[in-house]
């Protein structure tokens, strides 16, 4: 059975700014460790020695990126099975409609594993044995999503409750949690039976239509006419606009999993996996050379980020963000990393699109 990784590469990650962009989001700029998340997820998912049968990725983005994937791909080496560009933003719950239906046109009896190209894994292989032990439960009709080991009770993301083993390290979903409180996740911890929900899944094609078909119809036949409606004989799709447009913009956990009784949990994996989703999120990742970075004198648990031309110097503070890029320069506490989308807003309200 074959395994088709569909990465998910059409967000903005402005949470990330003023490094990550509408025109350029974290996905496609090299942040870390000298090379983009989007590369780092193309040859995660590349053809290895490991048993693993995957076939090359199709790529689901918006249309004003193609040019940057196609770039970044060739820069991999990678020859994609399919680029599908959506002409707007409709969440999760349609790319992965879409992603089941082109999939299932393709080869009914194929898997999906549907991921983020905006994740970081320190191990890989750890992360393709994950995959290994999911397919097993996939095939028998499972939803089976990937469960990161928490090191620590964070409240940023969303926990996934293990329930019945139905693997060596597969159990059925008892419950999914939203983001927690701080009280609420260290109580998750001491529980033992919640990780960190990273929102990676391995189905069956077939499998997700019909989950989608039960518990959110208008957003599979949405899709389904989307691609009814687009030309497949390229390699590169322009998904229709009219119809993709129509689609209900809602996430694949509010969707699907929260509702059906096929979901299963792989983990807890400890891959060394990161969202990269604040920028202290991207401070415990990244290393600045001492020869090269920024200058901190009497200066504790900061985050400096800068770009080539621009050296920083910081002198007796704690606990900053300082984020330096293309003219623009973000200053705030490590605690405020959730309020960058009010910069966000300040400047289109100013109307500074140049700088979004």
């Amino acid at each position: 059975m074959t395994i088709y990784p569909v990465i998910m590469c059409g967000g903005s990650g402005t949470r990330l700014w003023p490094v990550s962009t509408s025109r350029t989001p974290k996905q496609f700029v090299n942040m870390v460790s000298g090379e983009s998340l989007f590369r780092q997820t193309v040859r995660r998912v590349a053809q290895a020695d490991d048993g693993l049968s995957l076939a090359d990725p199709v790529i689901i983005s918006n249309a004003r990126y193609l040019g940057l994937v196609e770039q970044q791909l060739a820069d991999a080496g990678v020859t994609p099975l399919a680029i599908l560009l959506e002409p707007c933003a409709r969440n999760t719950a349609a790319v992965a409609a879409v992603a089941a239906e082109f999939i299932s046109r393709i080869d009914p009896d194929g898997l999906v594993l549907l991921l983020p190209a905006d994740h970081f894994i320190g191990n890989p292989s750890a992360f393709r044995k994950s995959v290994a032990d999911a397919v097993e439960v996939a095939q028998v009709g499972r939803i089976v999503t990937f469960g990161i080991s928490p090191s620590g009770p964070e409240t940023g993301f969303g926990y996934i409750k293990a329930g019945e083993a139905i693997g060596a390290s597969a159990f059925i979903v008892d419950a999914f949690r939203e983001k927690p409180d701080q009280a609420t996740a260290l109580s998750y911890l001491a529980d033992g039976s919640y990780s960190w929900n990273a929102g990676i899944f391995l189905f069956p094609a077939s499998l997700m239509q019909a989950e989608l078909h039960a518990h959110a119809p208008d957003v599979m036949e949405g899709a389904a006419a989307a691609l009814d409606a687009t030309d497949t004989n390229a390699t590169v799709l322009h998904l229709n606009e009219m119809l993709f447009a129509q689609i209900r913009s809602i996430s694949i956990d509010y969707a699907v999993m929260e509702h059906t009784q096929k979901a299963a949990v792989v983990g807890p994996i400890s891959c060394a996996w990161s969202d990269v989703g604040t920028w202290p999120a991207f401070g415990e990742l990244h290393l600045e050379a001492k020869e090269t970075g920024p200058i901190l004198i009497d200066s504790k648990n900061c985050i400096v980020h800068t770009d080539d031309n621009t050296l920083v110097a910081a002198l007796g503070v704690e606990d900053l963000v300082i984020a330096v890029h293309d003219g623009a320069v973000l200053v705030m506490p490590k605690s405020r990393a959730q309020d960058v989308k009010l910069v966000i807003e300040a400047l289109k309200a100013r109307g500074r699109s140049d700088l979004l």
